[in-house]
């Protein structure tokens, strides 16, 4: 049975990401006479999903610019996934419409014309998460995260592999759209909630806040429960970004449980943040849609508090002793172009207290070819980072899709 995932809220503000996006000066918005604008960075946060009636797939603006552009007659469909009416100028709506381009603003919608800026869903879209009924990686289940639109269909946004024994995301799959130098920032973000996929004997939420991970941590290598030696914040880090997404309900689709793994706080705000903007800032200036997986590897270690030896870190950890929820020793992105057939794999050291970042390099270092990457990336504190071919990295993680790469991705 479909098990559905539910959004709250929470508070998280965003910066602008793309001032640096170059537009090239050939390329115009391409307004169509007489047609229809939406200018997507004027969108309500409760703006319906708006979907192409060819392709069946989310709108995304005029390459340099961030309106989508109609023509006179020319129909879209809206849709408020998740249990949300549409509401349009005041009416309520409860099925899929389509709306019909006027001019300009003023759209044609269920026997009306309407001012755009009027049509709107009851509350914020809400996203949903299945098991495939597909395994990956062997024993691993496929788990994909979208929205259910009304007319029945399942609107993919990423796919997840998930080890329901260790509790563990292995990686996750989605495309970097071309258009993401037009993605919506600021406004808020919702809580991560409990979900149908790990059970454990204690809530998800009631394992990561930074009292509760500090003592299983300390726990394990002989400190104090509330020693403060190591862990001083927390971070559930996302594997495929909220801001890898253009829209308010993409990126919301992004905050559910099977798209994290654990990370330290200052590798996930310093440089694995630099990386996934670097690598939206590389999509957008070159205009090139991406195939990116973003996985985990390994656990990483502490020494133990009295005998010295490393221990591997774990989230959870029974009375019996049973662990689950690894804390990764590495983060990984593969990002792949399929029309260059260029591509690369970046990864980054998830330990702050590492003394010995060479036993985490497991493949040939090729970082320096890459003139895409802009931050210090041999920071051990702010996360140690490299990059190699995905060849030589799938000699280490052989699940690794192979791909045709004729060029690295620079």
């Amino acid at each position: 049975m479909k098990g559905t995932i539910i959004i709250a809220l929470i508070t998280l503000t965003l910066t602008p990401l793309f001032r640096g996006f170059k537009i090239s000066s050939d390329v115009k918005n391409n307004t169509k006479a007489a047609g229809c604008q939406i200018d997507t960075r004027q969108m309500p946060l409760n703006t319906p999903l708006l979907l192409s009636l060819s392709t069946r797939d989310i709108l995304y603006p005029d390459y340099g610019g961030s309106v989508i552009n109609l023509s006179r007659n020319e129909q879209i469909e809206i849709d408020c996934p998740g249990g949300a009416n549409l509401v349009v100028a005041g009416v309520t709506i409860s099925e899929l419409s389509i709306a019909t381009c006027v001019s300009g603003l003023e759209f044609a919608i269920a026997g009306q014309v309407v001012d755009f800026s009027t049509v709107l869903c009851s509350s914020r879209i809400r996203s949903a998460a299945y098991y495939t009924g597909s395994n990956c990686l062997g024993t691993g289940k496929e788990i994909e995260a979208g929205f259910d639109i009304r007319d029945g269909r399942f609107l993919q946004q990423y796919t997840a592999c998930f080890d329901d024994q260790a509790r563990n995301v292995l990686y996750t799959r989605f495309i970097l759209s071309k258009q993401i130098g037009a993605a919506i920032t600021g406004g808020t973000s919702p809580t991560w909630q409990e979900d149908d996929f790990y059970n454990l004997g204690d809530r998800v939420n009631n394992i990561y806040p930074k009292v509760a991970h500090r003592a299983t941590i300390n726990k394990l290598i002989g400190l104090a429960e509330d020693d403060t030696k190591y862990v001083h914040a927390t971070a559930k880090g996302h594997l495929t970004a909220r801001t890898d997404f253009n829209y308010n309900a993409q990126q919301m689709s992004t905050f559910h449980y099977i798209n994290s793994a654990p990370q330290w706080q200052t590798f996930n705000a310093l440089n694995w943040y630099f990386l996934e903007r670097d690598l939206r800032l590389y999509a957008g200036n070159n205009f090139v849609e991406l195939i990116v997986y973003t996985g985990t590897y390994g656990v990483t270690t502490l020494p133990h508090a009295v005998t010295g030896e490393d221990v591997e870190l774990y989230l959870y950890v029974d009375d019996n002793g049973n662990k689950a929820m690894p804390i990764p020793e590495l983060f990984w992105k593969v990002a792949y172009d399929p029309l260059t057939k260029a591509g690369v794999a970046v990864l980054g050291i998830n330990n702050p207290y590492q003394e010995h970042v060479e036993k985490s390099v497991i493949c040939n270092d090729i970082a320096d070819e890459l003139t895409w990457l802009n931050f210090d990336r041999f920071n051990v504190a702010r996360g140690y980072l490299y990059a190699c071919t995905i060849d030589d990295f799938r000699r280490v993680v052989p699940h690794v899709p192979e791909y045709e790469v004729l060029s690295i991705l620079n």
